[in-house]
């Protein structure tokens, strides 16, 4: 999503006049994009700013400016930590960066911190890259999970109106973009703020009709939104990929009702069971929270249980931190540091062996993968995403020479071997 907001302030600046440079020491401007979701995020921005500081005082006329969730959260405080910072940039206003920035010689500094009219704004991106596009569709979040910080810095869900992502999906497969990533930090709940019955399943129908558009992803998903019609929408589309990451967060009903997450441990089985008896392959990624406050080690053998009852393709795992202004920080972060890191590394290397265990049974098997480009790690060899969001790669070289023609399209891959995190094999015949 941050990705995503940054290739917007791109296209502003762009059309601004501004151009971007490889180091600080040619810039004009300096943008920090900002998450607040853990500490450690905020702390290396933090970091960063102290560095910039005697570079500024040599250079009074570079600007800088802190854009996202951090500068939402904190706003005014930061320049009061960090004088030498100009602009303090929300999450709904940086839209306007080229305009925050002339007020600038008015004004010694500027905060810009109120929710908008999202609908209403340009949200064209200058985007790198030319087979996926990341398109964000919603905004917000209407939960109020205890740890979570993003209703304060995303504000209430807020979605955009079908015609206007339509609208613009279709100017990228002009672009020849051929697979777009729709973005919500609750997907699924996309559309309730319109009121017209719209829904995520039925953009779905209106951007699977789009020639020339070859898959179509969405992230993030709550479970409590995740309606039948949308799974049944996802089994029937062949352009969608069967994929969901949906955070489960913990496996006990108790630390869950602590979370505030709405549902139980069964709700989630019976979500699981709902989309795999639709789509029987469909990988399911999930989020998880170790020493959250009051969690024993029942509790944490509850999300042990269900990671062995699910088996995930993939999850994220991260300790607890208490965000400032969340309501889990009146609970006492009593789960030592220690504890929280075993617990970590045990769902991690838990989640390492069913990856190991699943990317296996595909040996042999032949997927469609959707070539992106070159490996980042070997660029003789290229890589893509299966039908779901499996990591696959092959050579880049083959009997028929170079295959750098592949890219932006689907073709067939019979797989040979696996890490935990990546399926090797070469284009079938």
């Amino acid at each position: 999503m941050n990705v995503a907001d940054t290739e917007v302030v791109l296209a502003r600046l762009a059309e601004a006049g501004y151009h971007t440079t490889d180091t600080i020491d040619s810039a004009d401007l300096v943008v920090y994009n900002t998450c607040a979701v853990r500490d450690h995020a905020e702390a290396k921005v933090r970091g960063r700013l102290g560095a910039l500081k005697p570079i500024k005082k040599q250079r009074p006329e570079l600007r800088i400016a802190i854009m996202g969730c951090m500068a939402q959260r904190e706003q005014g405080d930061l320049l009061r930590q960090f004088p030498h910072v100009d602009l303090v940039v929300g999450t709904d206003q940086f839209v306007h960066l080229p305009q925050l920035l002339d007020r600038l010689a008015d004004e010694r500094q500027v905060v810009a911190t109120d929710f908008g009219d999202f609908e209403a704004k340009d949200w064209s991106a200058r985007r790198e890259g030319t087979v996926n596009a990341f398109v964000t569709i919603m905004r917000g979040c209407n939960y109020n999970c205890t740890y979570c910080i993003v209703p304060t810095t995303r504000g209430l869900e807020k979605s955009r109106p079908p015609q206007q992502i339509e609208d613009e999906v279709r100017r990228l497969v002009d672009d020849g973009f051929v697979q777009v990533t729709l973005l919500g930090q609750t997907v699924d709940a996309y559309g309730k703020t319109l009121g017209d019955g719209t829904t995520l399943a039925s953009l779905l129908r209106r951007l699977h009709a789009i020639e020339g558009l070859k898959r179509i992803r969405f992230i993030t998903s709550h479970p409590k939104d995740i309606s039948d019609e949308l799974l049944d929408t996802m089994a029937e589309l062949p352009k969608v990929a069967k994929h969901l990451h949906v955070p489960a967060q913990h496996g006990s009903d108790r630390i869950l009702r602590l979370m505030g997450r709405r549902y139980g441990r069964d709700d989630y089985l019976r979500f699981v069971e709902r989309a795999r008896s639709r789509m029987p392959e469909v990988e399911l990624l999930s989020d998880f929270i170790t020493g959250f406050p009051r969690e024993t080690d029942a509790d944490h053998a509850e999300t042990v249980s269900l990671f062995n009852a699910v088996r995930f393709a993939g999850s994220y795992v991260f300790m607890y931190s208490p965000r400032p202004g969340t309501p889990s920080t009146r609970l006492e972060d009593d789960v030592p540091e220690d504890v929280k890191r075993a617990r970590c590394n045990e769902l991690l290397a838990l989640q390492l062996v069913h990856q190991s265990e699943l990317f296996a049974s595909h040996h042999g098997r032949i997927r469609q993968v959707l070539v992106e480009g070159p490996s980042r790690s070997d660029p003789e060899m290229l890589h893509g995403r299966s039908e779901g969001n499996l990591n696959v790669v092959f050579p880049r070289r083959g009997a028929d020479g170079d295959r750098m023609s592949l890219v932006g399209r689907i073709v067939p891959v019979r797989i040979e071997r696996s890490t935990s995190l990546t399926l090797f094999g070469d284009v079938a015949e």
